[in-house]
C-alpha cells in the first residue's frame, strides 16, 4: 500500500512534466498563463504604437496640405490685389470663404490631436473630406483668376 501511494505520485509528477512539455521544441519555453499574458500585452503596446505612429502621419500630412493651401492663398491675395475693382470684390470674398474654411480645418486638426481611439476615425474622415473640399473651393477660385 506504502508503494502503490509511491508510485501515484511519480506517476502524476511524470504527467505534469510530460503536458508542460506537449508542443515545446528545443529552445522553446512552455507556454504557461504567465507568457500568454505577456505576449498580449507586447502585442496591444505594439499595437498601440503602430496606432499611434499612423495618427502622427496623417496629421502631419494634413498640416502640410494646409501650410500648402495657405502659401497658395497669399499668392492669390497677391493677384487679387491687382485685379480690377470689380473682379477684386468677388475675388477677395472667396478668399475669406476660404479662409472660414482653413480656419475650420485648423480646429478640427487640433480636435484630432486629442480624440480618443473611438472617435478618431469618424474625426480623421472629417479632417480628409474638409481638406477635399477646401482644395476644390481652392480650384474653383484660381479658375476665376485672368
Amino acid at each position: 500500500m506504502k508503494y502503490r501511494w509511491i508510485i501515484g505520485l511519480s506517476g502524476l509528477f511524470l504527467l505534469g512534466f510530460w503536458l508542460t512539455t506537449i508542443g515545446v521544441e528545443a529552445g522553446e519555453k512552455p507556454v504557461t498563463p504567465g507568457t500568454i499574458a505577456k505576449e498580449a500585452r507586447e502585442t496591444i503596446d505594439a499595437t498601440a504604437q503602430y496606432t499611434a505612429k499612423q495618427k502622427e502621419a496623417f496629421q502631419r500630412k494634413a498640416q502640410e496640405e494646409l501650410e500648402a493651401i495657405q502659401k497658395q492663398m497669399a499668392a492669390l491675395q497677391g493677384k487679387a490685389d491687382k485685379a480690377s475693382a470689380s473682379a477684386r470684390t468677388e475675388l477677395q470674398k472667396s478668399i475669406h470663404e476660404l479662409e472660414v474654411k482653413k480656419e475650420a480645418v485648423k480646429q478640427q486638426l487640433d480636435g484630432l490631436k486629442s480624440a480618443t481611439d473611438a472617435k478618431w476615425d469618424e474625426m480623421r474622415a472629417g479632417v480628409h473630406s474638409a481638406i477635399e473640399e477646401m482644395n476644390q473651393s481652392f480650384q474653383r477660385l484660381r479658375s476665376k483668376l485672368p
